[in-house]
């Protein structure tokens, strides 16, 4: 069975991201998408995982399968936040 993604409001996404600022343990880099908060960016999937969680009252170490991608990246835009895809900085290789 799915997840019910229409359960999540940027109420959920806001308390996501200040519980991971406001954490005391090391939080994961960013890398693949991201949601900008406060001027700090912060992992995307984490945020959604939080959320989520929050706005269904499971336990936060609850494993949730969902990928993570544009449609990710359009949700959250869709309730307001600045979300995107970090950009590679992997050099092009020259063709001779």
């Amino acid at each position: 069975m799915g997840l019910n993604w229409k359960s999540v409001k940027a109420a959920h996404v806001t308390q996501a991201c200040d519980a991971l600022l406001n954490s005391t343990g090391r939080a994961a880099k960013p890398r693949g998408l991201i949601i900008t908060y406060k001027n700090k960016q912060l992992p995307a999937k984490i945020i959604l995982r939080t959320a989520y969680c929050l706005a269904n009252n499971i336990p936060s170490g609850t494993k949730l399968k969902f990928s993570s991608g544009e449609g990710s990246l359009q949700f959250l835009q869709s309730l307001g936040f600045r979300a995107e895809r970090l950009q590679t900085n992997y050099p092009v290789a020259e063709k001779n």
